[in-house]
């Protein structure tokens, strides 16, 4: 397996639909922080708390405090207390996403549709297991090291082969 070349093309498709996910939030208006925070609450069945929004958004927890003081300020969000649950407010849900991620979920409909049943259900299974185990790969990382541990590379003489040790 070329998992170089396998990596290489796994990031261009990431980066290709960051940019697509980055459109609605600039037409909006707003940094990719609060688009993603305001996607978190929205796709949420409860409020979170702004430790949740850092834990299940990958986001440090001072890039959140801000998208969360951007979102107040915009009354996009309502928190009754400062540790408690955020939600959306009336005004977050019914302008940023009725307007921003219905047109993003309607695009993702139509993508999974055009994909046909068996083949979106085993993208979606593939995409599953690789997050899980990246995420495994992460959480069994060194934490002293900035997330993720870096494993010395050597030639394999013999293949011609980069080897990790």
């Amino acid at each position: 397996m070329q998992t170089a070349r396998l990596n290489d093309r796994l990031s261009l498709s990431f980066n290709a639909m960051d940019r697509i996910y980055r459109q609605p939030a600039l037409q909006a208006g707003m940094s990719d922080s609060v688009f993603w925070t305001l996607c978190l609450l929205r796709n949420s069945p409860v409020p979170l708390t702004s430790a949740q929004l850092v834990q299940y958004g990958g986001l440090p927890k001072q890039t959140v405090s801000s998208a969360l003081a951007a979102m107040r300020r915009d009354g996009y969000v309502v928190q009754k207390h400062t540790r408690g649950p955020i939600s959306l407010s009336g005004h977050g849900r019914s302008i940023c996403c009725s307007a921003i991620f219905s047109q993003v979920q309607d695009t993702e409909y139509r993508v999974l549709e055009a994909m046909g049943a068996e083949k979106a259900e085993s993208f979606v299974a593939l995409f599953e297991e690789y997050a899980a185990l990246f995420g495994q790969l992460e959480r069994d990382s060194d934490p002293a090291q900035s997330g993720f541990r870096r494993q010395p590379r050597h030639r394999d003489a013999e293949a011609g082969k980069e080897i990790r040790v």
